[in-house]
């Protein structure tokens, strides 16, 4: 039997009992805060709130406003009275707003579970419900994943299955990534799970101290916390049957700017220091990076953006250094 399947097998006990009855949980162990952040964002929040429809009512939300100015709280606030919206006047990233809006979220409703969900998704029916379901029987699952179809497209998969890293080559993949959806991505599977629509036990988020603010502004904090998390011998699992369909759109890294093109170079460099094997290490230097700059010096000097050039090689400068001053 896989280890997957034994996450949700009853235990033996005896012959005369040959299923041991599992408690049933109360309502505190199966709260769940939800957790969303926006940045001038308005409709795009507005829409993934509606498309809890009704179901809304019964979860704990919480919205981390990163410092719009667009009125979004304000409209929030209007049409979802129950849902807790917060401005805060600055914006502080992606890793250091969930963990400020995750501290909030656990003062307020003491949750069992956070789900951390992008401004834009549009969530199907039993969405919550299905990412819950596996830790109610599995004391040792730590993080759930779901499943994600294109909004525009959604005969088209997202994301099924969490991501493939390629230390070697510097690649970030979903699985099933643009493939037709034929049903080859709707079995449970062990995972890496990107933090756009994951739930975890508020217990393991705060275990781990929450996502890494040296990631900050954006990326790659969730794939760094879902290993975090397998180190400490939990498991993360994708769950096919909570569907959202995701509108790709990106609060940061809009364009291949010099700021984004620094902070994607020395954050790479930051998680492969962290996570990736003396071997992948060596492969990266020797493969991938002389891979990834020949391709990107050409591609923006064609596009006549200097500045990601110098950019990037910012972010390597950043990243070299890091190396010789901070001990993961």
């Amino acid at each position: 039997m896989c280890w997957v399947c034994c996450l949700a097998s009853p235990r033996v006990s005896g012959a005369a009992n040959p299923v041991a009855e599992t408690p049933e949980p109360t309502a505190s162990e199966q709260r769940v805060a939800i957790i969303m952040l926006t940045i001038d964002q308005r409709e795009t929040t507005l829409r993934a709130l509606r498309s809890f429809g009704e179901s809304l009512a019964r979860w704990d939300v919480l919205l981390w406003d990163n410092g719009s100015t667009d009125g979004t709280v304000d409209a929030v606030r209007r049409e979802f009275p129950t849902v807790v919206a917060h401005h805060h006047p600055t914006n502080l990233g992606v890793a250091s707003g969930r963990n400020a809006a995750a501290r909030r979220a656990i003062e307020r409703f003491a949750p069992a579970y956070l789900l951390f969900l992008d401004n834009d998704m549009v969530v199907q029916p039993g969405f919550v419900e299905a990412l819950r379901a596996p830790f109610l029987t599995s004391p040792k699952l730590g993080q759930t994943q779901a499943k994600l179809l294109y909004l525009d497209e959604p005969q088209r998969i997202n994301d099924g299955g969490g991501c493939r890293i390629n230390f070697w080559l510097g690649i970030t993949d979903p699985v099933g990534f643009k493939q037709i959806d034929r049903g080859q991505c709707d079995q449970v599977a062990p995972c890496i799970s990107c933090g756009g629509a994951m739930m975890v036990r508020t217990e393991v988020f705060r275990e781990l101290g929450g996502f890494d603010p040296l990631f900050d502004p954006f990326g790659p904090e969730d794939l760094d916390f879902s290993l975090r998390l397998q180190k400490r011998g939990y498991a993360a699992l994708y769950i096919p049957q909570a569907v959202a369909y995701h509108a790709v759109s990106h609060s940061f890294g809009a364009g291949y700017t010099a700021v984004y093109a620094k902070a994607k170079a020395s954050h790479w460099l930051r998680f492969l220091r962290r996570h990736g094997s003396p071997l992948e290490k060596l492969g990266f230097a020797l493969v991938g990076a002389p891979w990834i700059v020949s391709r990107m010096v050409v591609r923006e000097l064609l596009r006549g953006n200097p500045g990601a050039i110098l950019g990037s090689i910012r972010g390597v400068i950043g990243g070299l250094r890091d190396a010789s001053t901070r001990h993961d």
